[in-house]
């Protein structure tokens, strides 16, 4: 059985689980990082030495980076296009959003409004995030062309950046005006799967004065 290392409320957990629950692959999932630790222990750092969740296990070896474990299950589970190019067609974006929806997405705009109180926010930080987001996101607006990016059926794309979404739509920041993109999340929120690992609430997770 797949087992997967990692909390639920992290936004790198919730699109592998979700993509489980999609492809209905048997898993077990841990409680590992941030108030449940683990992330230090000998075992858990020759799994990934960086010490960060997820971590996949599946057949006795184990994998880390949420884009990778994402194209493992796709390939092996998902219908993942076999032809290098039409992979590569959808592998791009969701590496793209690594650096340009995840980066200004949670490490700078979440981590400012939850995870900071507010008379110590970075407001430059903030405009420069939210500027970088409006750009990224009309780039994926532009990929929807059914249902989903670039197709009818959910891709690797779909999970990495449609992951992000709930957060995107649920913080208090100065988005873009894209009814499109709005439309595709709103048909991801119709999801059981989404709904059950993505549509979590992190009000806990906010500090005192933020």
């Amino acid at each position: 059985m797949i087992t997967v290392h990692g909390r639920i409320t992290s936004a790198n957990v919730q699109p592998v689980i979700w993509c489980l629950e999609e492809l209905g692959v048997e898993y077990q999932r841990l409680d590992v990082g941030g108030p449940f630790g683990g992330t230090d222990t000998d075992e858990f750092l020759a799994m990934n030495p960086l010490g960060l969740v997820p971590v996949l296990e599946d057949g006795g070896k184990a994998i880390s980076e949420v884009v990778t474990i994402l194209r493992y299950l796709m390939r092996r589970y998902g219908g993942h296009p076999p032809d290098p190019m039409a992979a590569a067609q959808i592998e791009r974006w969701a590496d793209m959003s690594r650096q340009h929806i995840y980066v200004p997405l949670i490490p700078t705009i979440f981590w400012q409004l939850i995870r900071t109180p507010a008379d110590d926010r970075n407001h430059t930080a903030l405009r420069q995030a939210e500027a970088a987001l409006k750009i990224a996101m009309a780039i994926v607006q532009g990929l929807i062309k059914g249902p989903f990016i670039g197709g009818e059926e959910l891709n690797l794309a779909d999970y990495q950046i449609g992951s992000l979404l709930y957060r995107y739509y649920t913080l208090d920041f100065d988005r873009a005006d894209l009814p499109s993109l709005k439309s595709y999340y709103d048909a991801l929120c119709a999801r059981p799967a989404y709904q059950t690992f993505v549509m979590l609430d992190y009000s806990a997770m906010k500090v005192a004065g933020a």
